[in-house]
């Protein structure tokens, strides 16, 4: 997910061209093996939250957040990578198995005097 917060510049080019931006962002992110998911933006906060898929690829994503700093559009940008739930529980699992590892093992955790 990007959240990207425009800014007063980034304001006026949406308000003189007022189009859906989902559409206008869809196209570039298919040609690079993407899909947006859904854009919304985020009432009485004035970001944009834009769910979409990218090829696991890391500089490819990161190559994706890079490209819209230097425009000076952007008053805050931030990419967080989404999990599904079905996910999330099996990382519980695994979490409560490393906390019993590490309680055997001491886990580096210094002991008090």
């Amino acid at each position: 997910m990007f959240i990207g917060e425009p800014n007063a510049a980034a304001w006026k080019v949406m308000m003189d061209d007022p189009g859906d931006r989902k559409e206008a962002v869809s196209a570039a992110f298919e040609k690079i093996g993407g899909k947006i998911i859904s854009y919304y933006f985020g009432l009485g906060d004035g970001k944009n939250y834009i769910i979409c898929e990218l090829p696991n690829d890391n500089e490819l994503i990161q190559a994706v957040y890079v490209m819209r700093l230097p425009t000076g559009l952007l008053a805050s940008y931030h990419i967080i990578e989404l999990m599904p739930s079905d996910q999330m529980s099996k990382a519980l699992v695994k979490s409560k198995e490393l906390l019993e590892i590490e309680k055997q093992t001491g886990g580096g955790v210094p002991k008090g005097n």
